[in-house]
C-alpha cells in the first residue's frame, strides 16, 4: 500500500538533510535577498550621490567639449566610447558593489555556507507534464505564492498612498520648480518611497523565510519504513550481516578444524565438550588448537580419531580449559598438572608401542 504525506511523521535525518542540500532543495527567500539588495542599493546611491552626480557632469561636460552632440561621428572614435563606458562604470561601481556584496551575504547566511547543486540545474521533463504543471497550479504552495504576490502588491500600494498623498499640494507645484528643485524633491520622495515599501516588504520577507524554513522541513520528513530502509542501507541489511557472519564463523571453523591433526591430544567430556591441546618439546605451556561444543565437539573428536590424534575422557578439566583458555592461548598455570598427567600417559602409550 502506497505512503501517504500523512505517514511522513518523521523528522528528517542528517543523512537525507545532506542528500537535500546536494539536490539543491534548502530553504531560502528570494524576497528576503531583492529587500536587502533593494535597500542597499537605495542606501548606497543616497550615500554617493554627490559622487554619482558629479561624476555625470563631468561625463557630459566631457561630451560637450568634444563637440559630440554638433559631430556625432566623434562616437565611433574608440577612445572616447571607452572612456564613456569606464566613466559610467565608475559611476555605478559604489551602489553595484553594495547590492552585489548584500546579494552574496543573504544568500550566503540563508544557505548556511557556500553551495553549488548541479543536480538542481539539471532539466527535468515533469517540469513540462501538463498534467502535473496542472497539479502544481491548484496545490496549497501555488495558493501560498498568490497570497504572497497580493501582498506585495498592497504593501507596494499602500506605500505609494502613504508617501504621495500628503505631498499632493507639493506635487502640483512641481511644474513651476527649476530643474535643481525639481531633481531634489522627487528624488527625496523616491527614497522616501523606496525605503516605506522596503520596509514592509522586509517585515514580510523574514516571515518567508521562516514559512519556507518550515514547508523545506514537512517536504523533507519520512515515514518510518524510509527511516528503515536508510538504516539498512548505513548499516547494511540485518540477512545480509548475518549471513557474513555465518560465513565467516564456517571460515573460521574450518581453519580451528585443520589444526586438530597436528595436536597432542583431545581432551573430552565426553561429547559435549571437546578440546584439543598441543604440545611440543621447547614450547612454554601447552596451547589449545581447537575447541567446541555439542556439534563442534563432535566435529573435533571425529577429525582427531580419523588423524591417530589421542582422546582422553576429563570432564572437569574439559570443561574447565573450555571456559578458561581461548583459542590459540596457552593453559593457565593451576591445570598445568592435570595436562602434565595427561600428556605423560600419552608419551607412556607410545613408547610402549615402539618398544613392544
Amino acid at each position: 500500500m502506497a505512503q501517504t504525506t500523512q505517514d511522513k511523521s518523521e523528522a528528517p535525518t542528517s543523512k537525507r538533510l545532506q542528500e537535500a542540500r546536494r539536490k539543491g532543495q534548502v530553504a531560502k527567500s528570494r524576497d528576503l535577498t531583492s529587500v536587502g539588495v533593494l535597500v542597499t542599493g537605495g542606501v548606497a546611491i543616497y550615500l554617493s550621490r554627490n559622487y554619482v552626480l558629479s561624476s555625470f557632469r563631468r561625463v557630459i561636460e566631457y561630451t560637450w567639449s568634444k563637440g559630440s552632440f554638433t559631430h556625432p561621428a566623434i562616437f565611433a572614435s574608440p577612445g572616447f566610447f571607452v572612456k564613456i563606458i569606464l566613466s559610467v562604470l565608475l559611476m555605478m561601481a559604489p551602489p553595484i558593489l553594495a547590492m552585489t556584496a548584500t546579494a552574496v551575504l543573504l544568500n550566503l547566511s540563508q544557505l548556511k555556507g557556500f553551495m553549488v547543486s548541479f543536480e538542481a540545474m539539471n532539466t527535468s521533463f515533469g517540469n513540462i507534464d501538463p498534467i502535473s504543471g496542472f497539479q502544481r497550479m491548484f496545490s496549497i504552495r501555488s495558493l501560498t505564492e498568490l497570497i504572497k504576490s497580493i501582498l506585495k502588491m498592497a504593501i507596494v500600494s499602500y506605500a505609494v498612498y502613504s508617501v504621495l498623498w500628503p505631498e499632493k499640494g507639493a506635487l502640483a507645484q512641481l511644474t513651476w520648480q527649476n530643474v535643481p528643485g525639481f531633481l531634489s524633491f522627487t528624488g527625496m520622495l523616491a527614497l522616501k518611497l523606496m525605503f516605506r515599501a522596503a520596509g514592509l516588504m522586509l517585515l514580510m520577507s523574514f516571515l518567508d523565510f521562516y514559512y519556507q524554513k518550515w514547508q523545506t522541513k514537512k517536504d523533507l520528513m519520512m515515514t518510518k519504513q524510509e527511516i528503515k530502509e536508510e538504516h539498512k542501507q548505513s548499516e547494511g541489511n540485518p540477512q545480509i550481516k548475518s549471513k557474513i557472519r555465518f560465513l565467516q564463523r564456517s571460515l573460521a571453523r574450518q581453519r580451528m578444524l585443520g589444526k586438530v591433526p597436528k595436536a597432542s591430544v583431545i581432551i573430552t567430556n565426553p561429547t559435549h565438550f571437546a578440546v584439543a591441546l598441543r604440545y611440543e618439546q621447547g614450547m612454554q605451556a601447552p596451547v589449545v588448537v581447537a575447541k567446541g561444543v555439542d556439534f563442534l565437539a563432535r566435529k573435533i573428536i571425529e577429525a582427531g580419531r580419523k588423524h591417530g590424534v589421542s582422546i582422553v575422557r576429563n570432564p572437569p578439566l574439559a570443561r574447565a580449559l573450555y571456559k578458561q583458555v581461548k583459542l590459540d592461548e596457552t593453559i593457565p598455570t593451576e591445570l598445568y598438572r592435570a595436562v602434565a598427567k595427561i600428556l605423560a600417559y600419552i608419551y607412556q602409550q607410545k613408547q610402549r608401542k615402539q618398544n613392544g
